[in-house]
């Protein structure tokens, strides 16, 4: 059977196999009021496969974001990342989870909404992603933060510069949060 006949048969492929993967990736930062209505589409429907994010006013809260960003191999989107502009009550609602107590007196940003494809993990997309997404907010004053129980997108952070805050805590989806923070 010839492999690269396709049969209409749904198959796996996994594209981490091939040589230089991010060299074949085409890696995108936006402002969302810059996006067309399918990047944001994508964005959404990729997010909400990590089923990492409740679903309420999703839409709106990716159209607030700072940036979004977009790792494309071929045509295909395979991972995503972005900026986000949480509200205050957000920031104090993960404070008080985290116990940490302090007041929030600087302007804050979120790094947050990353997700990639199982099939091209551990290839450096979400590394390269949320790098390109920091060289963009460089000039921002304040706070950014992240939360994250996942192991690889804390050593993304520490390497960073960023600290954690706090205690380990229970979210929605996910054990042992922890609260990161770097001030610029």
């Amino acid at each position: 059977m010839n492999l690269n006949i396709s049969t209409g048969l749904a198959f796996h492929q996994d594209y981490g196999d091939q040589p230089n993967f991010l060299g074949n990736c085409h890696f995108e930062i936006k402002r969302p009021c810059d996006c067309t209505i399918i990047q944001l589409h994508q964005f959404y429907l990729l997010l909400r496969k990590g089923n990492k994010v409740l679903p309420v006013d999703l839409p709106l809260k990716i159209f607030n974001a700072a940036f979004l960003a977009f790792c494309y191999n071929g045509k295909k989107l395979v991972g995503i990342s972005a900026i986000k502009r949480p509200t205050p009550s957000y920031l104090q609602e993960v404070y008080n989870k985290a116990g940490i107590i302090t007041e929030i007196y600087k302007p804050f940003l979120e790094i947050g909404y990353s997700f990639t494809q199982e099939s091209v993990r551990k290839n450096g997309i979400g590394t390269t992603l949320k790098q390109l997404l920091l060289k963009k907010i460089n000039h921002h004053r304040g706070i950014i933060f992240s939360t994250t129980a996942t192991v690889s997108s804390q050593r993304f952070l520490i390497a960073n510069g960023f600290q954690a805050k706090g205690n380990p805590y229970q979210g929605v989806f996910d054990n042992n949060i922890i609260y990161f923070e770097r001030t610029q």
